[in-house]
């Protein structure tokens, strides 16, 4: 079996509350050479205008505040009136 260094099978809790909180984007975790944390994000289309299309911090705190200032992929609009 070949093991990939720093991907974890079981995330962290504040790594599962980012990818909750930021559904516009794929977070993940991983290890540097020396072992430190990055947190990295890659955004998942359709693209918001001007939002950043990777992101890498060094914790989860700064990616919380770097995700929290990108735009977001507005909402498709709902269909309304009755059906014939």
């Amino acid at each position: 079996m070949i093991a990939m260094p720093g991907y974890n099978l079981w995330p962290s809790d504040e790594l599962r509350q980012l990818r909750a909180d930021f559904p516009d984007y794929l977070v993940f975790e991983r290890q540097d050479e020396q072992g430190r944390p990055r947190f990295i994000a890659t955004r998942t289309p359709p693209n918001a205008p001007g939002a950043a299309d990777l992101v890498i911090t060094a914790d989860a705190a700064e990616m919380r505040d770097k995700l929290s200032r990108q735009p977001t992929t507005p909402p498709l609009p709902r269909r309304g009136g009755e059906r014939s």
